[in-house]
């Protein structure tokens, strides 16, 4: 699967995510929740994106964890992953 496919991919369930969220009216922490991991994915994807490109091996898997992460915490979330990323990467 290419690049282009994914980002559209990745869309598509956010914008599914965000139509059911917003049909059901559950609560604004559900929604800001919903919302926070999904700018958290996506920050995810495009980092990793730049971070191949410049040859840096340090990634942050698109799973279970990192949405819960990137939820809960938001963009913070996100620079904690990559933080342990790069830990592990220089003591590994």
């Amino acid at each position: 699967m290419d690049h282009t496919m994914g980002i559209l991919m990745i869309g598509a369930a956010c914008l599914l995510v965000l139509l059911v969220a917003a049909m059901r009216s559950k609560t604004q922490t559900f929604l800001n929740f919903i919302l926070r991991a999904v700018l958290g994915l996506l920050l995810i994807y495009f980092v990793n994106s730049f971070l191949d490109g410049r040859g840096i091996p340090v990634h942050v898997g698109l799973g279970a964890v990192s949405l819960l992460v990137s939820g809960v915490l938001g963009a913070p979330g996100v620079l904690l992953l990559y933080g342990i990323g790069i830990c592990a990467w220089l003591l590994g």
